[in-house]
């Protein structure tokens, strides 16, 4: 297993994505004639053991604010500034610049905003927050007595989803103790006959070929209507071992719009935002670099060794 400190190393070069998602209301404009914030100040020297010099002077600078205005999960009477120079074993003031950098480098964040995700990340983790999956209804990879089950609930047709389909796979090979589950949550066009006839290619045992398929062929998928979108789903079946007969049957359910809706409520009763979109064992997971989703995996595996608790530093 690698160093918690290595993490700081990897996770601006390994940045994740964003996710397909609803458009949501663009923010409003400052008011005109507001002054621009006084700059705040760079602590890069500070933490040369943080790759700081690799991100924008800006969010250096969210970092530096963030550390200095927070206090570290250990429970010790430090700020994360104070942790990190004084307790460099410190396994919380690691996991905290590291999801805080990871916010800041990653996606423009401020010290606000990597101060709420370091604070739901950790809530996280509390019982009240999980939830309960239908994981023995899903298509899963991986032992079924794996202390880790991972849920991505995706979109045939997303271009992040497909992006983030390797990393998720990797996980499961790499790790003996790693279940990966699969959820449709169609949000593209046509991409609820995707998930239709995934569906089907799981009731026949032929699901995972099946998806691999998909997401392969995702962008030639992409400008089809409807009925050319369903030509090449039949064709996909013929690739992946499956009747076509059977698949024609299925699209020409028509119970086939609610199926397809109730996938979309199961996900929406959950409040997911958008794809894709993980959990691990019923924890909810930001979207985040490689590096920190092996690190939240080991994390998990801390929590629950420990009666769900965090081991002592």
């Amino acid at each position: 297993m690698r160093s918690r400190s290595t993490v700081f190393l990897t996770i601006l070069v390994l940045g994740f994505g964003p996710a397909c998602h609803h458009p949501s209301p663009a923010s409003p404009a400052p008011p005109s004639g507001t002054a621009p914030p006084a700059p705040l100040a760079d602590c890069t020297a500070e933490f040369p053991q943080l790759p700081l010099s690799e991100v924008p002077q800006p969010s250096r600078a969210e970092f530096c604010k963030f550390v200095g205005d927070n206090l570290c999960y250990c429970g010790c009477p430090h700020t994360l500034e104070g942790c990190l120079k004084e307790h460099p074993g410190c396994h919380h003031a690691s996991r905290m610049a590291a999801l805080a950098l990871g916010e800041i480098a990653g996606a423009q964040g401020t010290a606000e905003s990597a101060a709420r995700l370091v604070a739901g990340y950790y809530e996280s983790f509390k019982a009240a927050n999980r939830v309960q999956l239908p994981v023995s209804a899903l298509p899963c990879r991986g032992p079924s007595e794996a202390k880790l089950t991972l849920v991505e609930f995706s979109d045939f047709d997303c271009p992040h989803c497909k992006a983030a389909r390797p990393l998720f796979e990797k996980l499961v090979e790499d790790r003996h103790d790693t279940r990966l589950c699969f959820a449709s949550f169609p949000l593209h066009k046509h991409s609820g006959l995707a998930a239709a006839a995934a569906s089907y290619a799981q009731q026949k045992g032929a699901f995972w070929r099946y998806h691999d398929l998909l997401f392969e062929s995702q962008d030639a998928r992409a400008t089809l209507d409807e009925p050319a979108y369903i030509d090449s789903l039949l064709k996909l079946a013929t690739q992946a071992g499956l009747d076509q007969a059977g698949l024609k049957a299925v699209f020409a359910d028509p119970d086939l719009p609610s199926k397809i809706e109730a996938q979309r409520t199961l996900a929406h009763d959950l409040k997911i935002e958008g794809t894709p979109w993980v959990y691990v064992n019923g924890r909810v997971v930001p979207p985040l670099s490689p590096e920190l989703y092996k690190m939240t995996l080991d994390d998990e595996l801390e929590w629950i060794s420990n009666d769900s608790r965090w081991a002592r530093d």
